[in-house]
């Protein structure tokens, strides 16, 4: 489980970063949802990485 939350945590996080800038190169319009949903994905899983070390 530890290495699920992580492995979703890491992925979205990075993704909110290199997202808009795949869109802009390709001179599409970003998509907000996928945006916004992907952070709130990552951040998410992150708090729940901190809530729950000792169990995981």
């Amino acid at each position: 489980m530890k290495w699920l939350l992580t492995l979703i945590a890491v992925n979205c996080l990075i993704s909110v970063v290199i997202y808009p800038m795949m869109t802009l190169g390709v001179d599409k319009p970003m998509n907000w949802l996928v945006e916004v949903g992907s952070l709130v994905l990552g951040v998410g899983a992150f708090y729940l990485l901190i809530r729950y070390r000792k169990e995981l």
